[in-house]
């Protein structure tokens, strides 16, 4: 009795767990790992909104043990690196690029002091933090608690955000305020980009050394990046910890712009960084193909094996996850390629504004095994990959034209040597030479 009962108490809890999680593509589960026990206070707006949007959190320090993986199976969905000078984490750095190469999102923020752990794994995912005590510096876009200090704490001019409403929804129109290390992006870095840079005023440096060079300076400046992999993995860098504090969340900005101080009664922190985290753990922007459907123009169902140069029409919906459910995902610059090993056919799906996407085509006179493939990679989107393979076949021997309009040239070439044959024969018979 007491085995019947316990089972059906961890299977009602298994149900419940999957309910609850199925809201959200990432998952809800969060593992956060705290330099010290006091960030828990001093960052309780960031995490008490993260509550709120339905997230488990589990809090350890960076000196706990925490069963990061059991046989195999991650225990977590989301992971959030808050331990910025952190010499050990309870995992190791392959771990947590495992954890992302396997689709999960981690937050990563660093500091002015940042241990080896969290530089080994921001270097692998091309985000190159400056040396350690460095700061983010700007002499000209400094908020005014800094007026008389070393300018490192930074007003962030919303127009160095990226503008992009997948990532970004609502419009942030206060500066948001950022204290802490600068980085630099690999420049053949196709999978990362800045989140939010610093203006053409800023550098990183040591504030009290002499600078004899500089590891990034001026637009190139990264204070927030992201990675968003191809297997729809999203990893945040931060160089600031204190962008997520409560202190920030809550503080006033004052700039000088044009000669005159400008006041906001709150700065864009929290509308950022709330944006920021519900875009990197898939909230929204995950995109997925589904229905995929092709067969000869005319009918319904798909042949065995297609023949060369017959019209065929391909369709698939595409949808978008909203944050609460599959909607469908609407743009024109989709393309569909019909290849094998090269593109023989790349050509615009047009919709039908329900995200439905068709088009028509002429098979190519190959033969061979043929993929329908949509490749559709946007940034802020994660990355859809469909990919549907057919065969190809040549025409059968009865199923060549008679008579073809280009080979008349030969045609007339031999009757005229039939006939060219038939005279000469008649000829060579029927002719006497005369004596």
């Amino acid at each position: 009795m007491h085995r019947v009962t316990g089972g059906l108490l961890f299977l009602i809890i298994f149900i419940f767990g999957a309910l609850s999680s199925s809201d959200v593509v990432g998952g809800r589960r969060v593992l956060v790992i705290l330099e010290s026990e006091s960030i828990k206070t001093t960052h309780s707006l960031f995490f008490k909104s993260l509550e709120e949007s339905k997230y488990t959190l589990s809090f350890h320090t960076a000196k706990e043990q925490v069963a990061f993986r059991t046989y195999g199976e991650w225990n977590y969905d989301n992971l959030i690196l808050f331990a910025p000078s952190a010499d050990e984490l309870p995992m190791s750095a392959k771990s947590v690029l495992e954890f992302i190469d396997e689709g999960h999102n981690v937050l990563l923020v660093g500091g002015s002091i940042l241990g080896k752990p969290m530089r080994d794994i921001s270097s692998d995912c091309n985000v190159e933090f400056d040396e350690e005590g460095t700061f983010a510096i700007d002499h000209f876009n400094f908020d005014a608690s800094d007026a008389d200090g070393q300018h490192n704490v930074i007003a962030v001019d919303p127009k160095y955000i990226v503008n992009d409403k997948i990532i970004f929804p609502q419009k942030i129109d206060a500066p948001i305020l950022f204290k802490g290390i600068g980085a630099d992006i690999e420049e053949d870095s196709a999978l990362v980009f800045s989140v939010a840079s610093g203006a053409p005023t800023t550098y990183s440096a040591a504030p009290e050394e002499k600078i004899t060079e500089l590891h990034v300076g001026g637009r190139r400046t990264s204070l927030v990046s992201a990675l968003q992999a191809r297997n729809n993995a999203r990893v945040v860098f931060s160089g600031s910890l204190d962008l997520f504090s409560d202190k920030y969340f809550r503080s006033p900005v004052e700039v000088t712009e044009g000669g005159k101080a400008k006041k906001y009664e709150k700065s864009g922190n929290e509308l950022f960084a709330k944006q920021l985290v519900q875009w990197g753990f898939q909230e929204r922007g995950i995109l997925r193909a589904v229905n995929v459907q092709h067969h000869l123009q005319g009918q319904t169902v798909a042949p065995a094996i297609y023949t060369i140069k017959e019209n065929i029409e391909y369709s698939v919906e595409i949808q978008e996850w909203n944050g609460k459910k599959w909607v469908p995902y609407l743009a024109d610059d989709v393309q569909l390629e019909f290849r094998m090993l090269d593109p023989y056919v790349r050509t615009v799906l047009k919709h039908d504004s329900n995200g439905k996407y068709s088009t028509r085509f002429m098979i190519p006179d190959v033969y061979g095994v043929f993929t329908f493939k949509i490749e559709y990679v946007r940034r802020g989107y994660g990355f859809l990959n469909s990919i549907t393979r057919t065969p190809v076949r040549p025409f059968r021997h009865n199923e060549y034209e008679r008579f073809i309009d280009s080979a008349y040239p030969y045609y007339a070439s031999a009757f005229s040597m039939l006939i060219g044959l038939w005279v000469f024969s008649w000829y060579f018979l029927y002719h006497k030479e005369k004596k």
